[in-house]
């Protein structure tokens, strides 16, 4: 009984393994949220370097030696930029506070002030 015991979790451990495939599919998901949400803000303060962002994200820089140069200046030129840092910078902390307020949100929601805990089923 014991050995059927220890087979059995081991069974449901070996069943709930993250395979190679879904980590490496997992991890390009989130690089490519990551890279939308860091365009997305960069649109909020200026449209043509959040364009060339996204053309950085893509690869999409240029075919020839040249196009690549002027497209790397020209991009270290408008992100270096102290208006446009100072704004995206504001953007992000923005995005993380809101996500902080839904968070408190959620917690709030589940609870009272005067009942510390998840609610009981018949509160609804």
């Amino acid at each position: 009984m014991k050995h059927l015991l220890s087979l059995v979790a081991i069974c449901l451990l070996a069943g709930c393994a993250v395979t190679p495939e879904q980590k490496a599919r997992r991890a390009a998901e989130q690089e490519r949220y990551e890279q939308q949400l860091q365009v997305a803000l960069a649109a909020q303060c200026d449209k043509e370097t959040a364009e060339m962002m996204a053309r950085q994200f893509r690869g999409d820089i240029g075919a020839t030696e040249k196009e690549r140069k002027d497209f790397r200046l020209k991009y270290i030129d408008k992100t270096s930029d102290k208006l446009f840092q100072s704004c995206y910078r504001l953007a992000w902390e923005n995005h993380i506070n809101q996500r902080r307020l839904e968070q408190v949100e959620r917690w709030r929601g589940c609870c009272d002030d005067w009942y510390w805990g998840p609610r009981p089923y018949w509160w609804w």
